[in-house]
């Protein structure tokens, strides 16, 4: 696939450590009746599991954030800083 060989090199890695988490799960996906469409969907549960973890961390770093200061609105300084975050781009 000369597409994959086009792309960004943090991509392509990206992908490739996908790709690698969705092929320890060949042996289910190739039982679908579409096999690349199971493929993706298996890619899709990878992919929210990882955003799951993420999400895991941020609470767990909010909340130990609030514990440290309770004076601090966490939530307001992440916003902001989002913010100026993106005013950059």
């Amino acid at each position: 696939m000369s597409w994959r060989k086009e792309l960004p090199s943090k991509l392509k890695n990206s992908l490739q450590s996908l790709l690698r988490s969705v092929d320890r799960h060949e042996d289910v996906y190739t039982q679908a009746e579409n096999v690349s469409i199971g493929q993706i969907w298996v890619a899709m549960a990878v992919m929210n599991r990882r955003l799951e973890k993420i999400e895991k961390m941020a609470r767990a770093q909010r909340k130990a954030l609030q514990e440290i200061e309770a004076d601090v609105d966490v939530d307001k300084h992440l916003s902001e800083n989002l913010e100026e975050s993106l005013k950059k781009y």
